[in-house]
Formats: C-alpha cells, structure tokens, sequence
C-alpha cells in the first residue's frame, strides 16, 4: 500500500459544509470523502489517462470498509455478553 500524503487545501465554505456533512451522514472521516471525492471524479475525467494502483485501491476500499464497520458498531453501542 501506498503512503498517504499530506496535502493542506483551502475549500469554499460550501463546499467544505457538505463535505462534512457527508462525512457525518456516511459516519466516516472528512479525509476518507474528499478522497474517495476526488478518486471518483479525477477517474471518471480521465479513465484512459490514468494509472490506477489495483493494490491501493483494494487497501482503500478495505480501510473504508473497516472504518464504515467500526462506526455501526460504534453507533449500536455496547453489547450485553450475558
């Protein structure tokens, strides 16, 4: 897997309100939607121009799927194990 980059960007107020609101409605992390953002969109402009790393992209889609898991389990709340 690939090593994140940190990147510091300034986004339009609006834009920066629904971005956390989709991170609050998928109950995932700011970062994970404006990636998972970008990734749709710069694919979908370009899908013959671009290179796309197979392994990244199913480390991806697994760390969101472990953080989505985690939340819903988060959000049920503690289990009885009686």
């Amino acid at each position: 897997m690939s090593k994140a980059t940190r990147v510091t960007v300034t986004l339009d107020p609006q834009v920066a309100a629904w971005a956390e609101q989709a991170a609050d409605r998928r109950k995932r992390s700011l970062s994970s939607v404006i990636n998972t953002s970008l990734r749709t969109a710069l694919v979908s402009d370009s899908l013959a121009d671009l290179a796309v790393d197979e392994d990244a992209e199913l480390a991806a889609a697994y760390a969101d799927l472990d953080r989505t898991m985690a939340a819903e389990a988060d959000a049920d709340g503690p289990r009885d194990v009686a």
